[in-house]
């Protein structure tokens, strides 16, 4: 007994000090109201109940934790807490808390198209029932940083069906995704997001990717599927008229966009004077329009950025594709050159005769694409890619035109890590213009040219599922031809000229941080660094200082020898764009841009042509300059079967082009004489409501925008409207775009579109003189006039053949059939004025020009074998 009483004494003073420690108090006597705490909160309930913790505050994570019951013991909290990776340790009657943040490992890959192969760009790789994800880049590759364990992984993109995998990730791993095209019928978008959640997903306000993974679904001119045509259906885009180089996007000029065919600039969009664009829809993988905030990897250009890329080739199995309407015939082959590792594609078009575009300008076009492509292993890749396009015109005088694009492009895909990817891309883009007139007296033949060669680098670094930075630069070296005329013959009297090659060196480095800041609030940011610098041999006029420049007043000349810098710029550009997300179907988004151009296109007529020449910046030419500004709000209905988004811009650009008066750019040697400095600004809203699913869809687009110009020099010729803002040339006030598609059966479709457009300004002349026999109109203010608006209805049917044949089997033959009625009303839209005097009376007539005054019936045939 005496030694039992001392013992049990021992054993009860024990469990006493087991639960002080342990606990502090009673297992259920915490008081903390069910709830999700975030974690400090949390901490100050534990504190107020006399739990004496220690901890750093910076080193805990930021989470929420759920208190299921109250009352709840402390072991109960202490084990919630674990499950977050806070763990505990006790000492004396202070519980001290460490948080161990989990190891994470990288998932990465190539998302395709399992039947061809092709690479999805713009695919979305998401951890399920999180944020946390990752889109595919240009070259179809993803990086997604996890923490280690067991991820269900959901992998999509518009007309695939989703993929769920579930992977246990212990290291880095590197996991391909062959996506399942959709077997049901679909209904056709040609103009859609990548996602169905994309338009309120993405941080990158006023940005359009258009699917041309499916064609006729919307009439096209001729019925020939066209990216451009498509594109000036969206807000905020459009033309000068049918008979037109390029686009206008918000308020700026054709020369101001940036437009890339697998990362190579394209100078001339346009065949047959702009009523069908220079790339082959059937060989284009993927278009992307950036109209608003432009990422620092891109740069040259003071409005947007358009990019195309092309496909890369079916490495599986081998095909044809091709088609013939009324305008041209085509033709598609590809294949793998080994399977699963190379393969190829080759496209051409050819017009089926030479087509009159007015009295006697006959017109005709080709073009060639190319690419191969070769995987060496899983972490390079290799590309080679060509473009080859002609066009040729010809009038009643004989007078022939050609122009053509040439670009050709190598690239090397280089996966570091699982984390960091590059590409590396040597390029030569080119553009030629030549005229023959041989007719005249003074007949000759001139040139012009434009070359670029190309070096970049583009790297690409993913830190964490909300961390990403891309970084990199650029080198381009132009060499511009801005004319020759030789005679035609020796009986020619027209004397040769051959002005000065220019050369200039641009250079650019740029780096951005994609960031997620809070759960709601999307931060990407950047800076792109440029430079331009004019090389001789070069001459430089100077000219009388307070006087006007022309010719009269040339001084004196300064000559650069070979490799010598003439002139140089240099410009800082900041970029930066946020995402708040308001909930889960909307977004508010706002952005900045600002942008440098040293590139100007000159052009002689106030609708660009083909004629136009490339001008660098040089000592009287300053780059063009672009701030914008853009705030929009994104909204998706009934689970993203319905998008829509308004969006407010406001641009102001410095150092804009103008022209004097009459002026006379065709092989100028001094062209600097006939132009003048100027300022624009250019804001508006759009509005865009979309339906992406079932058998009725289609969009509505409306624009209601002003883009205006001041010159305001210190002469009265280097002043244009006493210095007062005027309309630019592309001013639109209203663009109206409906577009409605219906599918009657899996195999006929039906859709219309209906295009409205504010007339355009143009000058009309006051009044006239007579000098040395001819006529010269007087001009009053610039832009005081505005062509009748422009409207237009155009239908398309489209019938698909057969996809199975009677026992089921898919048939390798597949066909469809579309028929387009363009113009479908006959409304003469005038193109311009036609002013003419009659010489006997001496009476001046004014005749209203259109390029279509009449119904254009088109029927076209697609196949693919």
């Amino acid at each position: 007994m005496l030694l039992k009483l001392p013992f049990t004494y021992l054993i009860a003073f024990l469990l006493m000090m087991w639960s002080s420690l342990t606990h502090g108090q009673k297992v259920d006597d915490l008081h903390i109201p069910p709830a999700d705490y975030p974690l400090p909160e949390l901490l100050s309930q534990l504190a107020a109940q006399n739990i004496k913790l220690a901890y750093s505050t910076d080193k805990l994570p930021r989470i929420k934790v759920t208190i299921p019951h109250s009352p709840i013991s402390l072991n109960e909290v202490l084990q919630l807490l674990k499950s977050h990776r806070v763990y505990h340790h006790q000492v004396s009657e202070t519980i001290t808390l460490t948080y161990k943040p989990p190891r994470t490992f990288t998932l990465q890959g190539i998302v395709r198209d399992a039947e061809n192969g092709e690479v999805l760009i713009g695919a979305s790789i998401q951890k399920v029932g999180t944020t946390s994800g990752s889109i595919t880049n240009n070259y179809g590759h993803y990086s997604l940083t996890l923490e280690e364990g067991t991820h269900v992984i959901g992998v999509s993109f518009i007309g695939f069906k989703r993929q769920l995998d579930t992977i246990r990730l212990a290291q880095n791993l590197n996991l391909n995704f062959d996506l399942q095209p959709m077997t049901e019928q679909l209904t056709e978008v040609i103009v859609s997001a990548k996602e169905p959640d994309f338009n309120v997903e993405s941080i990158i306000p006023g940005i359009n990717t258009m699917d041309l993974s499916t064609k006729g679904q919307i009439p096209y001119f001729l019925g020939e599927v066209d990216i451009l045509q498509g594109a000036a259906l969206l807000p905020g885009i459009n033309t000068l008229g049918e008979d037109a180089n390029g686009l206008n996007i918000r308020g700026g000029g054709v020369d101001q966009n940036l437009i890339l065919l697998d990362e190579a600039t394209v100078y001339n969009p346009n065949h047959l004077f702009g009523l069908i664009s220079v790339f082959n829809p059937e060989a284009v993988n993927n278009v992307e329009i950036m109209k608003g905030f432009v990422p620092p990897s891109y740069g040259g250009r003071a409005s947007s950025v358009i990019t195309v890329h092309q496909k890369e080739g079916d490495d599986q199995n081998y095909h044809i594709t091709g088609g013939i309407g009324l305008v041209s015939a085509r033709f598609i082959a590809e294949g793998p050159i080994k399977k699963e590792e190379s393969s190829f594609i080759l496209s051409g078009r050819q017009s089926l005769f030479n087509i009159s575009l007015d009295d006697g300008n006959r017109s005709s076009f080709q073009d060639v694409n190319a690419k191969i492509n070769w995987k060496f292993n899983k972490r390079n890749t290799f590309y080679a890619s060509g473009y080859f396009g002609n066009d040729r015109s010809q009038n009643t005088f004989e007078t022939v035109r050609n122009w053509g694009n040439r670009n050709f492009s190598l690239r090397w895909n280089h996966l570091h890590t699982p984390r960091l990817f590059t590409n590396f891309s040597a390029i030569v883009s080119q553009y030629n213009y030549r005229i023959t007139q041989p007719r005249e007296a003074a007949s000759f033949v001139g040139n012009s040219r434009i070359i670029d060669y190309t070096l970049k680098s583009d790297w690409s670094f993913t830190l964490s599922p909300n961390q990403h930075f891309e970084f990199g630069g650029n080198l381009i070296l132009h060499r511009l031809k801005p004319g020759d005329r030789i005679p035609f013959d020796e009986d020619s009297s027209s004397d040769s000229l051959l002005l000065d090659t220019e050369h200039g060196l641009e250079t650019a480095l740029y780096a951005s941080h994609e960031t997620q800041l809070f759960s709601r609030l999307k931060l990407l940011y950047g800076f792109r660094f440029s430079s331009l610098h004019t090389i001789g041999p070069e001459e430089v006029y100077l000219y009388a200082a307070n006087k006007p420049r022309n010719d009269e007043n040339i001084v004196d000349t300064i000559s650069y020898d070979q490799g010598k810098v003439a002139q140089s710029y240099f410009g800082f550009e900041p970029r930066v764009s946020a995402a708040f997300r308001v909930n889960e179907t909307s977004t508010l988004k706002a952005s900045y841009s600002k942008n440098i151009q040293y590139l100007h296109l000159i052009s002689n007529t106030i609708t660009p042509s083909p004629t136009d020449i490339w001008k660098l910046s040089d000592t009287h030419i300053a780059p063009t300059v672009s701030n914008h500004y853009s705030l929009g709000y994104y909204k998706n209905f009934k689970e993203n079967v319905w998008e829509s988004y308004l969006d407010i811009y406001y641009k102001q650009i410095s150092d804009l082009i103008a022209y004097k008066n009459g002026a006379d750019l065709l092989f100028n040697e001094n062209p600097e004489t006939e132009l003048l400095n100027g300022t624009g600004r250019a804001y508006g809203m759009e509005l865009f409501i979309k339906k992406n699913k079932g058998r009725y869809t289609g969009w509505l687009s409306y624009t209601l925008s002003r883009s205006e110009v001041q010159v305001a020099g210190p002469f009265e010729e280097s002043t244009i409207n006493n210095g007062d803002y005027f309309p630019a040339d592309h001013d639109r006030r209203h663009d109206i775009s409906l577009v409605n598609i219906y599918q009657f059966t899996p195999r006929l479709s039906g859709s219309f579109s209906f295009n409205y457009n504010s007339g355009r300004p143009y000058t009309l002349p006051e009044g006239k003189y007579y000098y040395e026999g001819n006529v010269i109109p007087l001009f009053g203010k610039r832009n005081n006039n505005r062509l009748p608006d422009y409207h237009r209805l155009d239908l398309s049917i489209k019938w698909e053949g057969r996809t199975v044949k009677k026992d089921g089997s898919p048939k390798k033959w597949r066909d469809y059939w579309t028929l387009v009625v363009y113009n479908v009303y006959g409304r003469d839209n005038v193109y311009s004025y036609i002013f003419d005097e009659n010489e006997s009376s001496g009476n001046t007539s004014v005749t209203p020009y259109s390029i279509f005054d009449s119904v254009i019936p088109a029927i076209t045939y697609h196949f693919k074998l």
